[in-house]
């Protein structure tokens, strides 16, 4: 009787040792849902084409606003016939400054924006080499001129009249903003000077201090020189031709007027590619 409780203890003891066993080796081989298995990831190297945005630039810059002439009204022949209010000329407070009935003093008005001071900037967005879409803005102030002849006594030869001012607006100002395609042709580079071309559209608001703002889509034109003065960082000037529609009050319709903006200005260049894969890419330029 003896014996065999100890016979049976034994088993049990041998038993519960294999159970133990197994149970051990079955963790062992399997893994623990929570465990994170490493897994080599290789890392993908970019070429220059992967890159949309190669590069930004900033540039400000000021300048001289050249102004345009928007009304230029010819001297009345003596068998001119004027209706009611059709010489009427617009004063810049919004009255009227001549009528019809005063032609007999004054005549052949012209009205036009004298040239002033500008200023503004660019962001340019490099999609190539050389070529980068520009945002742009830009502010330029004059003085909106009215001018006429003058004859003292009407029954006198005409080359006795003399042009007069007869009204201003000192706070005339232009606002512009738009975006321009640039190319920078640096196969006609000469002593380090890149000339840039350019064309570009957007929105012109003409501002008086009293009459209603005259606002237009334009067109533009560019052509400037550049000049790199550090590794990031270029010396420009630069040229502006802005075509638009300026809407005339005493025409009744709008009338192709030009801007001229003359400019100079810095930009800072601002790096997207890595210099490894700009270097391969000038590399295969090359």
């Amino acid at each position: 009787m003896k014996f065999n409780s100890i016979l049976s203890l034994l088993l049990a003891m041998c038993l519960l040792t294999s159970g133990s066993l197994v149970l051990a080796q079955d963790q062992a081989e399997t893994p623990a849902e929570d465990a994170i298995t490493p897994i080599a990831i290789e890392e993908e190297i970019l070429e220059w084409s992967d890159y949309t945005v190669k590069a930004y630039t900033l540039s400000i810059w000021g300048g001289s606003f050249g102004g345009a002439t928007y009304l230029d009204n010819k001297p009345l022949a003596e068998r001119s016939i004027l209706t009611d209010g059709a010489g009427d000329i617009i004063a810049y407070d919004g009255g009227v400054l001549f009528e019809s009935r005063d032609t007999r003093h004054y005549d052949a008005a012209i009205k036009e924006v004298k040239s002033g001071n500008a200023f503004g900037g660019r962001i340019g967005i490099y999609i190539a080499d050389d070529f980068h879409l520009d945002l742009l803005g830009s502010f330029a102030s004059g003085e909106a001129v009215t001018s006429m002849l003058y004859t003292e006594d009407p029954d006198d030869a005409p080359n006795e009249s003399v042009r007069v001012d007869v009204d201003s607006d000192p706070d005339f100002k232009v606002y512009k903003g738009g975006i321009a395609l640039m190319y920078n042709a640096k196969p006609a580079t000469m002593y380090g000077i890149v000339p840039r071309l350019g064309f570009g559209l957007g929105g012109v608001i003409n501002r008086y201090s009293q009459l209603e703002d005259k606002t237009a889509m334009y067109l533009e034109g560019n052509f400037g020189l550049t000049y790199d003065l550090f590794d990031n960082m270029e010396l420009g000037v630069q040229a502006d031709l802005t075509t638009f529609g300026f809407e005339v009050d005493e025409l009744g319709y709008s009338k192709m007027v030009s801007y001229v903006t003359y400019s100079l200005g810095v930009s800072w260049f601002i790096d997207r590619v890595p210099e490894q894969v700009r270097a391969a890419h000038l590399s295969e330029l090359n």
